[in-house]
């Protein structure tokens, strides 16, 4: 009867632990240690750390009731130094760039584009 005990409490444990391991990444995680499909030798955190000027990251619950990930920092742009911003938006255990803002103003999908290709290009 102790050893059914034991084992019982064994495999609840195990259980236990797999459940908590198992569970899913926060949305900041997802984000930071995920990867461009068009540039998977660089997790995003890495791109992000070379490219920009003093990064800041935030994740948040929208409106919408989706969690969404905004990182700002400084670049230079036409030889002047400028503040970005890029949200992420996650869905599961995925994202996707949903933002790409200098100054405030929303870039267009080519210029959010050409700064990604520019990450990847220049990563360290």
């Amino acid at each position: 009867m102790k050893l059914f005990l034991s084992t019982a409490l064994a495999i609840v444990l195990t259980v236990f632990i797999l459940f908590l391991t198992s569970c899913s990444t926060s949305p900041l995680d997802t984000v930071k240690y995920g990867y461009l499909d068009d540039c998977p030798d660089y997790t995003m955190e890495e791109l992000v750390e070379s490219y920009f000027d003093n990064p800041k990251w935030e994740s948040f619950i929208a409106d919408d009731g989706r969690n969404y990930v905004n990182v700002t920092g400084g670049l230079t742009l036409y030889d002047e130094p400028v503040q970005a911003l890029l949200q992420f938006k996650i869905r599961d255990d995925l994202f996707m760039v949903k933002v790409f803002e200098i100054e405030g103003e929303t870039m267009t999908d080519g210029d959010l584009f050409e700064l990604l290709s520019n990450m990847c290009v220049e990563a360290f």
